[in-house]
């Protein structure tokens, strides 16, 4: 998967300029050689078709997984007319591919109760997945806490949402933790919703748990650097945002942080593997705590033009300025940027082009900032 950028002499004697990278060769280079070491076993994919008008075949997913030799737990995306169908539909998608795939039960607290979960549990389901934005319930729904008591009795995984569009859960997560210490409670998308203060609470409550299905390189620096490697689980939310990348991004950040390969490995796979056995968590020590280098000056403002692009594409508005204040922020300044200046003049042409990739080109470009002094494989001739 590495992408060498050494090239022959011309008759001049001179080497040519090795060829473009796009984003994906980027991505693709900071990912390899991690199949080889690392179990890769997403802990956060759906399949389906949601009521916002997005799909997922499985066998795209499938495809993917395959790709990275991994594994994926899935469940159903948002739908307005009850989950039983959908669940059995997964379920049934995971008895096709048992190798690869391990079907969760969506819930929706508000009209599902324990009889449900064990329904499911029964069913064939391995885990559980609540989300209040879309469900559009708090986490003191007297439902909540009857299907954390069917997780907490049959020793299965709860993930809940806890990323854009719930405010903060508070003490309530926590009181559920306390009170379901046999159900280990994951956290979605790093927790940005609390992890400003849940890290605090994790030496008292050992199910707390957090996936890393989340795109900004601060927020996994943060979620790698004080929460200990132990209790974090490779995730993905395809399709909502693409494995590939965020693997990719979460590797680069956990190296950033400190993270040993063996605790990436932990983090990739082998905890959640674990789980899902009934094991007890494994322990990889305590959080690094917060990384000793720093983003450049440069980089900080780069960083801050291309924040504002990616909002501006996320919104459906034009990102053109917003890119080229990022690349006016490295004129004259390219040493600053340790070495990366050249990708990230690459991922930032992709980021104004009409590629698909052109948001990911942003979020890894974002990522290369974030994350000084990390060897970047693609970038190696």
């Amino acid at each position: 998967m590495g992408v060498s950028r050494a090239g022959r002499r011309g008759e001049d004697g001179r080497s040519p300029p090795p060829p473009a990278l796009s984003a994906r060769d980027v991505i693709r280079g900071e990912l390899a050689g991690l199949e080889e070491s690392a179990s890769l076993f997403d802990a956060h994919a759906h399949t389906g078709a949601d009521i916002d008008g997005t799909t997922r075949a499985v066998e795209e997913h499938l495809g993917e997984i395959e790709a990275l030799d991994g594994r994926s737990v899935i469940f159903p995306l948002c739908v307005s007319d009850g989950y039983a169908k959908e669940n059995r539909r997964v379920v049934e998608e995971c008895r096709r591919h048992p190798d690869r795939l391990v079907p969760f039960a969506r819930l929706d607290p508000r009209v599902s109760d324990a009889a449900d979960a064990a329904e499911a549990l029964a069913g064939g389901a391995r885990g559980f997945k609540l989300h209040p934005r879309a469900e559009d319930f708090r986490l003191d729904h007297p439902g909540v806490d009857a299907i954390l008591g069917v997780a907490a009795e049959a020793g299965v995984p709860t993930l809940i949402h806890a990323g854009l569009g719930v405010g903060s859960f508070g003490g309530t997560i926590v009181e559920l933790a306390e009170r379901h210490r046999g159900c280990p409670i994951v956290l979605a998308h790093a927790a940005v919703s609390d992890l400003s203060w849940v890290w605090r609470e994790i030496p008292s409550h050992p199910n707390l748990f957090f996936d890393t299905s989340w795109w900004n390189a601060a927020d996994l620096v943060a979620l790698y650097s004080l929460v200990p490697p132990g209790r974090i689980l490779l995730g993905s939310d395809v399709p909502y945002m693409d494995l590939e990348t965020v693997f990719a991004i979460n590797l680069r950040c956990a190296r950033f942080a400190g993270l040993s390969e063996e605790a990436i490995e932990l983090v990739a796979g082998g905890q959640l593997e674990n789980l899902l056995a009934g094991g007890v968590p494994l322990d990889a020590g305590p959080p690094p705590g917060p990384p000793q280098a720093a983003p450049s000056l440069t980089a900080a403002r780069m960083a801050t033009a291309l924040t504002a692009a990616g909002g501006a594409m996320l919104g459906g508005g034009d990102a053109s300025q917003m890119l080229e204040l990022a690349r006016l922020a490295t004129a004259g300044n390219g040493r600053a940027l340790g070495g990366s200046e050249r990708l990230l003049a690459e991922l930032m042409d992709e980021a104004g082009s009409e590629s698909q990739d052109a948001p990911w080109a942003v979020a890894m470009a974002l990522t290369l900032l974030a994350t000084p002094g990390v060897e970047n494989t693609a970038a190696v001739a």
